[in-house]
């Protein structure tokens, strides 16, 4: 099984069946590559993500996600391009029962932490925010993927 199969990235969170609709997409990560820097063409993908994040769940009737939806398809993406080890990222959202489901996988087993940056850092509140903004997030037995959710409020009911 490869990393980005869907059957790998099925292991992630627990939501409630059935999967009503799903988008997944595989980025292929440019060759100027430098430890923690993206890219300024990899770092294209976040905005990209981020807009067609808000449309997929715009589309699927919940508008008052999508700011939510945003940031953390923001925050998730971009460490997977600062920190991932494939040359490939695999994004998903998933429309379930109660809730989305977004999953990135990176390839790196190195696991993201919740971590509190100093008052002069400019980078380190990523999985913070996560934790704030998402009901539960958490990675793949592997290390490779992280994944987080939005219960959908009333479950089943589009604002």
């Amino acid at each position: 099984m490869t990393a980005h199969s869907p059957e790998r990235l099925a292991q992630s969170p627990a939501y409630a069946e059935p999967v009503l609709d799903e988008l997944a997409l595989r980025i292929e990560r440019g060759p100027n590559r430098d430890g923690d820097t993206v890219s300024e063409d990899d770092a294209l993908w976040v905005g990209r993500l981020r807009r067609i994040g808000a449309a997929v769940v715009a589309r699927w009737g919940y508008p008052g996600l999508v700011e939510s939806a945003e940031l953390l398809i923001s925050e998730l993406v971009t460490n997977a391009l600062r920190y991932g080890a494939d040359d490939a990222i695999a994004f998903k959202l998933v429309l379930a029962a109660d809730a989305f489901v977004i999953e990135v996988d990176d390839g790196s087993p190195g696991r993201p932490r919740v971590r509190e940056a100093g008052p002069d850092e400019e980078s380190g509140r990523g999985m913070l925010l996560v934790s704030a903004v998402a009901d539960e997030w958490g990675v793949s037995p592997d290390g490779t993927c992280t994944w987080c959710v939005l219960k959908i409020p009333q479950a089943g009911q589009p604002s």
